[in-house]
């Protein structure tokens, strides 16, 4: 693998179920690729004012909003992160 990926989830101060399935979903990307990392952080965290998140969760993955309000659908999540490491699939 080439690249870095980060994937950020914004929750809300109480994890509703789609922060959990978002987590879930990117916790899973993590384990499947090297070079991927999950951060979770709270929306009244000042770093989420950066991407004017007003819903959770927000997903954000190298700093672009993939998903907002709902958790990401897995395999388009898995396409973007495997786009930002270079393409190439473990």
């Amino acid at each position: 693998m080439s690249g870095r990926v980060e994937i950020l989830i914004i929750e809300a101060p109480t994890p509703c179920e789609q922060c959990r399935k978002a987590k879930e979903i990117a916790n899973a990307l993590a384990q499947k690729y090297e070079g991927v990392s999950v951060r979770v952080i709270n929306v009244l965290d000042p770093e989420a004012d950066k991407f004017g998140v007003v819903m959770t969760p927000t997903v954000v993955v190298n700093g672009v909003i993939i998903s907002v309000r709902r958790a990401p659908n897995p395999e388009r999540l898995e396409q973007f992160v495997k786009t930002q490491l270079g393409g190439v699939a473990q």
